[in-house]
């Protein structure tokens, strides 16, 4: 049975058999209980992560003390606090997981053993990329519309696994825009 990191990976790069080898002995693999945090504020994120199994959520606490969604991840996602693994410096936001979850750990030292041995690995930057493209299409003036299209259309299972009210602060609306939007697009 072929690796889910490894499937992943052949159709967002090329690896040679022995550089996915490779990849595979480097990854640690962890059962997060509900809530249990993969990241918490103040620390420093010093790995990616793969979650196999389950659902992550990151957000950061307002000055009004309300849950502000910065990602959210499920099967098949990479999980990253981008600005704290590329800075090194302690981290605004948490991780933790939604659910049970099963994710595979990638940690910084590993990913610069890996290229030393293989510039292959270069190609995980791509990682990094989607991720924060995905957390910026929310950020952009894009209509709520747009947004909620962009998740059923990228990423449905999303709409399954987590409630209404966090995926109204994912897509940085109200949960009254968001109950107002999926009536509107249920009619067309």
């Amino acid at each position: 049975m072929s690796h889910p990191i490894t499937t992943y990976l052949k159709t967002n790069g090329d690896y040679s058999p022995q550089e996915l080898e490779l990849l595979k002995n480097s990854l640690e693999h962890k059962i997060l209980e509900k809530d249990e945090f993969l990241l918490e504020k103040g620390e420093v994120c010093s790995c990616i992560c793969f979650v196999e199994s389950g659902a992550v959520l990151q957000y950061k606490i307002n000055s009004d003390m309300d849950q502000v969604v910065i990602d959210l991840n499920i099967s098949n996602d990479w999980v990253i606090n981008h600005k704290s693994f590329t800075s090194q410096r302690p981290s605004e936001y948490n991780i933790k997981a939604f659910e049970k979850t099963t994710v595979y750990i990638l940690y910084i030292e590993s990913i610069h053993r890996l290229i030393a041995q293989s510039q292959s690995f270069l190609q995980m930057g791509k990682l990094l990329e989607n991720a924060v493209s995905r957390i910026d299409f929310f950020d952009n003036n894009n209509t709520p519309d747009e947004k909620y299209m962009f998740l059923l259309k990228n990423k449905p299972e999303i709409l399954q696994k987590f409630p209404q009210t966090l995926i109204a602060s994912y897509l940085k609306i109200t949960p009254e825009t968001l109950s107002r939007v999926r009536k509107r697009l249920s009619k067309v």
